[in-house]
């Protein structure tokens, strides 16, 4: 018989007054809901750079096609982080905010230095490039 496991993220218990889910639980599914929703957006913006990358290399050897693909990728990934980084800047602007503004401004600093180093990938990734049309 299958040994049952408990989910490994497991909605906190609790009910409110009025048997409705309590406020943590509410959290837990808007929280679960996001992260679902931002899934399916991140699935849909890779599959759509790989498809454009693969069009655009399609006539290209199989090792620039793949060097096309992942540049895509990259692209997409800066592109990605420096929105998420000026939202969460922007964000810091807004008075309903104030309390969580340390947090959005570590948030806007962390886009910025993940999007950095993407960034750094695709320069690299631009000098393969290069190497591999020159040579």
């Amino acid at each position: 018989m299958a040994e049952e496991r408990p989910h490994p993220n497991p909605l906190p218990e609790g009910e409110g007054t009025d048997g409705e889910p309590s406020g943590a639980a509410r959290a837990a599914i808007a929280e679960e809901m996001v992260l679902n929703a931002a899934v399916a957006f991140a699935g849909q913006v890779v599959n759509g750079a790989q498809q454009a990358a693969e069009k655009t290399g399609e006539s290209a050897p199989d090792a620039l096609r793949e060097l096309i693909v992942r540049q895509f990728w990259l692209e997409t990934a800066t592109l990605c982080l420096r929105r998420l980084g000026e939202s969460y800047g922007a964000s810091q602007q807004d008075d309903a905010q104030t309390g969580n503004a340390d947090l959005l401004a570590d948030g806007a600093r962390r886009a910025d230095e993940a999007r950095a180093a993407v960034e750094a990938l695709g320069d690299l990734g631009l000098d393969l490039l290069d190497r591999m049309l020159d040579g």
